[in-house]
């Protein structure tokens, strides 16, 4: 027999030896083994069987922090996707959006961890490469993303509030500077959300934006984008784009292009209502949240907001969720239309009133006392009869012969002939005042155009109670 076919034989029985110690599987392995590495050289010598070497890994997938997004401490955590075959992988980092530092290199984890610079809005750009021992992932600069450094924070406050609202409809000349002087926040109002969930002007206003906007910084006023529903129905716009991240985020979008655009200094946000009934609660407190992350962004625009009086338990008032407190700089507590369509004397907003929605906020809710702001209407209402058209300014009121230290006149409005309506004279309104400073701060007024332009005013007589200069 050749020497050749000794050496097979031999290879065949040591491996029958084996199958009587090793199951059929590793029979199979032993006998691959000994064919390929002792039996096939002539010279009795043996190879090894040598691996082939991996490939070269692709590249990652960035996961966070999310393309485009912002972060709001210095301490970032990078992570990424795992890569096939990678043993390791560097990380390129820079401001440039093609970024040739590499930040750590030859890390085996998909994650890292590290901090970023104090300085606000620079952009970050940032991708993965993964390696092994026989080469890197080419390509991978595709593959960049970013994320922007910001400060979220509430921008100062300016001390006891004093509220004015200025519809579009109203004549800008009819109300002089000195009112505008008695106010440190002016709200116009309004600009209305639409069916597309953006932002629409009021139509054919008597007083546009800018003039108002002029007015209320030539006499050292804060200037605010009051914002309502625009639907007529006063929520299915609202709830419409507040549904989705898509729909708020192009509503938000919206908002700070006009913000900008006409230099003001934040917004009021005028939701009447969101409720617990339709899930509009948790989509109002979202929408808050993120335009408040916006309009907060470095601490330079304010947002406010027009909320429910608090008096009736329901799913109104549940709306309002304590942790949207946080979020906005001053509530606008509408304190006022607690009226009766069946009910004859009783006052619409009566200092009663103030005190039980003060409490509520305050005490129930622990809204913070700084951010509460008492809503006062500067008009009447009559009690009993219906509301519609039966409505009368605070001026018109005293036109008719209205007392300016009472709280009610009997006068004629479109809806009766001298009949009993009530409102706020400047007696009423300097308790008001004082409760707010003493309990809250500030007081807001529904709306400037109504209150009377000489010693009448009821924004004189808050004025003159809290120690406001004009």
């Amino acid at each position: 027999m050749p020497k050749n076919g000794i050496k097979v034989l031999k290879c065949i029985l040591t491996a029958e030896y084996q199958l009587m110690r090793n199951n059929y599987g590793v029979l199979i392995l032993v006998l691959t083994v000994a064919i390929l590495n002792s039996c096939s050289k002539k010279d009795g010598t043996t190879t090894p069987i040598v691996p082939p070497p991996p490939p070269v890994p692709g590249c990652a997938v960035n996961a966070s922090p999310a393309a485009g997004s912002f972060v709001t401490t210095t301490s970032v955590n990078l992570s990424w996707t795992s890569v096939t075959s990678a043993t390791g992988y560097d990380i390129y980092f820079g401001t440039t959006t093609t970024p040739a530092t590499i930040l750590v290199s030859n890390i085996t984890s998909t994650n890292y961890s590290f901090t970023i610079p104090s300085t606000v809005n620079v952009t970050y750009y940032w991708y993965v490469q993964p390696k092994n021992a026989n080469g890197n992932a080419t390509g991978c600069a595709t593959t960049v993303t970013s994320f922007t450094y910001i400060v979220i924070q509430s921008p100062p406050a300016y001390g006891y509030y004093v509220v004015g609202y200025f519809p579009s409809y109203r004549n800008l000349a009819e109300v002089p500077d000195v009112k505008f002087r008695m106010t440190n926040t002016v709200v116009y109002a309004f600009f209305g959300v639409n069916a597309s969930g953006t932002l629409s002007a009021p139509s054919s206003p008597a007083a546009t934006i800018d003039a108002v906007a002029t007015k209320a910084r030539v006499n050292n006023s804060k200037i605010l984008l009051g914002i309502n529903d625009g639907s007529g129905d006063g929520k299915t716009n609202f709830r419409n784009m507040a549904a989705s991240s898509t729909g708020r985020n192009n509503f938000i979008k919206d908002v700070m292009n006009k913000v900008r655009q006409y230099n003001l200094d934040g917004v009021d946000l005028d939701w009447e209502f969101p409720t617990t009934s339709d899930g509009t609660d948790a989509t109002f407190t979202l929408l808050m949240k993120e335009l408040s992350d916006s309009l907060h962004r470095d601490g330079r625009y304010y947002l406010t907001a027009a909320i429910t009086a608090g008096k009736y338990a329901g799913s109104i008032r549940d709306a309002i969720r304590n942790e949207i407190f946080p979020y906005v700089d001053f509530f606008n507590v509408m304190a006022y239309d607690d009226f009766s369509t069946t009910t004859p004397y009783r006052h619409h907003s009566d200092y009663a009133l103030a005190q039980t929605c003060l409490n509520y906020w305050l005490t129930t809710r622990s809204m913070p006392p700084a951010k509460c702001v008492l809503g006062i209407p500067a008009y009447g209402r009559p009690s009993g009869i219906t509301q519609t058209g039966t409505i009368l300014t605070y001026k018109g009121i005293l036109g008719q012969g209205g007392n300016p230290l009472l709280d009610s006149a009997i006068v004629t409005a479109g809806g009766f002939t001298n009949y009993t309506i009530y409102y706020n004279g400047q007696y009423t309104v300097k308790r008001k005042a004082k409760l707010a400073k003493d309990i809250a701060n500030g007081v807001m007024f529904w709306e400037k155009w109504q209150d009377a332009i000489d010693g009448n005013s009821l924004l004189k007589a808050a004025c003159d109670t809290i120690g406001r200069l004009y």
